[in-house]
């Protein structure tokens, strides 16, 4: 799964990244005020931006959740194990 949603970040990121290196330069010669539609991309750039960075929490908090849990895992076997080689 890590493998999967690596790619789609990066990818993500490398347009969100563009989108705004474009329009920060601007595509025209001449200089213009910001319309609506400017306005609603950046917006939803925005959005992006804040999903993505709510999903890479969540993909944290999993991680670490995961890790604990395989940590507990270990504990268990360890202890069962040691009760088994003192029972003989």
């Amino acid at each position: 799964m890590k493998l999967g949603v690596l790619p789609l970040l990066l990818s993500l990121a490398l347009m969100v990244g563009c989108a705004g290196e474009f329009q920060a330069t601007g595509s025209g010669s001449s200089s213009v005020d910001v319309s609506s539609s400017d306005t609603s991309i950046q917006d939803s750039i925005d959005r992006t931006n804040q999903q993505m960075a709510a999903d890479a929490a969540n993909a944290a908090a999993q991680q670490q959740f995961l890790a604990g849990m395989a940590a507990a895992q270990e504990t268990m076997n360890n202890a069962n194990n040691n009760q088994a080689t003192s029972n003989w």
